[in-house]
């Protein structure tokens, strides 16, 4: 064979096996896209995660709320509910930087979300940011739309409570029970709220209401005890405090209960 014909021969050779190379690869990049989770399928997955996270978090179990959050969060980070709600896992573990950072991050991806608007000024009250509450409670309240108002309402009357605006925190916590009549807390913090005010009348009325939807709603005994020796009514106010004892004997509120009990003897 002569030196020409070998070399075309190895040059025919090389030809097809890069086009072989050429066609391998070709096929191999098809199957890989065709085996590749499109965007949809990955956002279904981490709908999954997000809704079991829900279950979990509803229920209390908070290592398993945040294992099925982060995994949706990690999957598809584009979506600001499942921020909100992994934001909401971490506030119930007080681990509030970490609530705080994912609330803001909701906040980014959607500016509108009130959820996350109201959560974040749950953060701050927990943290004493009085100021910061109100005005996290007061973007949740600009939006029409926004169907669960009473939790910026309580957020941002318990907010004016610690500020000591009692008129305003009795305002919001009334308007919070316009839009939830059976929220319990609304009508304790209006409670708490009637007796700074010294309208003590109007805080039996609020306590009775409460302990009456739930019996074992031991702060609302307790304050109920102390509207009661303000109404110069001792044995009503002793029941109320036993009530505390009762319910909770070894808390805080049973021993200044028993000192209250003292008192009025």
């Amino acid at each position: 064979m002569s030196s020409l014909t070998v070399n075309v021969f190895m040059v025919l050779k090389k030809a097809r096996i890069s086009a072989w190379i050429a066609l391998f690869s070709i096929a191999l990049i098809a199957t890989l896209s065709a085996c590749a989770p499109t965007k949809e399928k990955i956002k279904e997955e981490a709908d999954i995660h997000y809704d079991l996270g829900l279950v979990h978090l509803r229920s209390g179990n908070l290592p398993e709320a945040l294992k099925e959050l982060t995994s949706a969060v990690t999957q598809y980070p584009e979506d600001p509910n499942y921020h909100n709600a992994l934001g909401l896992a971490y506030l119930s573990k007080q681990m509030n930087e970490d609530a705080v950072r994912h609330f803001k991050e909701a906040l980014r991806l959607d500016p509108k979300l009130s959820d996350a608007h109201t959560n974040l000024s749950a953060v701050y009250l927990e943290e004493g940011m009085w100021d910061e509450a109100v005005e996290e409670a007061n973007k949740a309240l600009a939006d029409l739309f926004y169907t669960t108002p009473e939790f910026a309402l309580l957020n941002r009357g318990r907010a004016y409570y610690e500020k000591g605006d009692y008129r305003s925190a009795e305002r919001d916590f009334k308007k919070a029970i316009e839009a939830n009549p059976r929220y319990l807390l609304a009508y304790y913090n209006l409670g708490k709220s009637y007796v700074k005010l010294e309208k003590y009348g109007d805080a039996k009325r609020i306590f009775l209401r409460v302990v009456e939807l739930a019996p074992g709603y031991l702060e609302a005994h307790y304050y109920l005890g102390i509207a009661l020796i303000n109404l110069k009514n001792a044995r009503e106010a002793i029941e109320s405090f036993n009530e505390v004892i009762r319910l909770a004997p070894d808390s805080d509120l049973a021993r200044s209960a028993r000192e209250y009990i003292e008192l009025l003897k």
